[in-house]
């Protein structure tokens, strides 16, 4: 097996893994928190998660390429991602501190029962949480494969626990919910130091030159993340804008899981990135229009089968109350089915040193959805964010299908439509589990 598919293979595993855990405990807030709790729940953690994301600057990207390279001393990655992530960090909560004096900000928080302490908390974990991230692609960079799932599924097995013990045992609510994300950061950014202090030495002192190279590289491709995540995350403070928290709670599940649908996605862009980072063009363009079509044919078929059972699902497992959920939930599917194997472009030409195209086209839905929002969701309600959110990924895949094919002369049907020949994988891997099963029933 090529390291590659088996990193591939590990990756998705362990996505699988961390899709169970977090879907059951997404269950399990729901259940215990309600629409408005799990609203206000998704508020606190999202505030951190977005600062968090404007201040990597695009050095989480950068550890990723520089590591896979190894252009510069892992030694000096290392030691520039720990001075960085205390420096960015401490800066953010000094920002987010001036903020919070606001009068807009503190209406904002009590039209939303936001308690203040609890939002502290989470956004105190800033720096411990971009370390982490910083680290934990050096790993990638290094394809330590294993090391960096491992981290995922230690996030998703402690959380978990965390909420059975502070939610469901002692009965602590949305501050229990709260405790189990700061622990869980704090934990993980722990586990992942670790692992990196066995590749490298952890020192302090910082290389301008690298940092100054991370910065540029990093600072193209994190200008569309933070762009992209706007566009997945924005709508969710419109919805409490325009509307209330306990809608906030509905969008909210039915964003979380129409996004698992991007585990597959997720898993081979991101073992795809450093290896094209490390192999050379022709390579690159034979492995990715394969994965990418792949990707897309296996999304596609799950998204049908979740626009059929969706309903069902959400009424059996989250409860009547979250039945308002359905809707948006099959209006979005559309659209992250179209980002699916926008994803795996998106790595690969992040790999070639061209994170650029990924940016523009970020931007360029970004630009659609604020509007799509700002009308839609004072029609619609949440449906209107989910609408608005189909039509900016639809776009941005577009984008970048076009930036891609004419980059590596590839045409749209190889990227996307799944061949004869890819169709005999499937074949292959049902035949073998139809004949372990018939001999196991021998």
């Amino acid at each position: 097996m090529t390291s590659f598919k088996k990193g591939g293979l590990i990756t998705f595993l362990t996505q699988v893994l961390v899709f169970i855990f977090g879907f059951a405990t997404s269950i399990i807030l729901a259940r215990v928190l309600g629409p408005e709790g799990k609203g206000i729940y998704t508020l606190i953690i999202l505030i951190p998660a977005v600062l968090g994301m404007l201040g990597t600057l695009g050095i989480e990207i950068a550890n990723v390429y520089f590591s896979a390279n190894r252009k510069y001393k892992l030694s000096d990655i290392v030691s520039n991602s720990l001075i960085s992530s205390t420096g960015l960090g401490l800066i953010i909560i000094l920002l987010f501190w001036m903020v919070s004096t606001t009068n807009a900000f503190q209406e904002f928080l009590t039209a939303n029962n936001i308690a203040p302490l609890y939002l502290w908390l989470a956004v105190l974990t800033v720096p411990i949480s971009l370390l982490g991230g910083f680290l934990n692609r050096i790993l990638l960079g290094r394809e330590e494969i294993i090391k960096f799932n491992s981290a995922g599924l230690f996030q998703s097995v402690l959380q978990f626990g965390l909420i059975i013990v502070l939610l469901v045992a002692l009965a602590q609510g949305v501050f229990g919910a709260v405790l189990a994300y700061v622990i869980t950061t704090l934990c993980v950014a722990l586990l992942v130091t670790l692992f990196v202090k066995k590749l490298s030495k952890i020192r302090l002192a910082v290389n301008f030159e690298l940092l100054k190279e991370s910065l540029r590289y990093g600072g193209k491709g994190n200008i569309g993340n933070v762009a992209q995540f706007l566009n997945y995350r924005l709508d969710i403070f419109l919805v409490a804008y325009f509307l209330d928290v306990a809608a906030v709670g509905y969008y909210a599940l039915a964003v979380g899981i129409a996004e698992r649908l991007w585990m597959i996605p997720g898993s081979t862009g991101t073992v795809l990135f450093p290896r094209v980072s490390a192999i050379d063009k022709t390579q690159a363009n034979q492995l990715t229009p394969k994965v990418s079509r792949h990707t897309l044919f296996i999304v596609f078929i799950l998204s049908i089968v979740l626009l059929v059972l969706a309903g069902p699902l959400i009424q059996l497992l989250f409860g009547t109350a979250f039945l308002p959920s359905v809707a948006p939930l099959m209006i979005l599917l559309p659209g992250i089915v179209a980002l699916s194997f926008a994803k795996v472009l998106t790595s690969d030409l992040a790999g070639r040193g061209r994170p650029e195209f990924g940016t523009l086209a970020a931007f360029v839905s970004l630009a659609v959805n604020i509007p799509l929002n700002l009308l839609l969701i004072p029609k619609w309600g949440i449906a209107g964010a989910a609408f608005a959110s189909t039509v900016a990924y639809s776009l941005a895949a577009l984008m970048v299908i076009i930036a891609f094919a004419r980059l590596s002369k590839t045409s749209w049907g190889e990227i996307l439509l799944i061949k004869r020949g890819d169709l005999k994988v499937y074949t292959d891997l049902f035949s073998r589990i139809i004949k372990m099963r018939f001999r196991e029933i021998k």
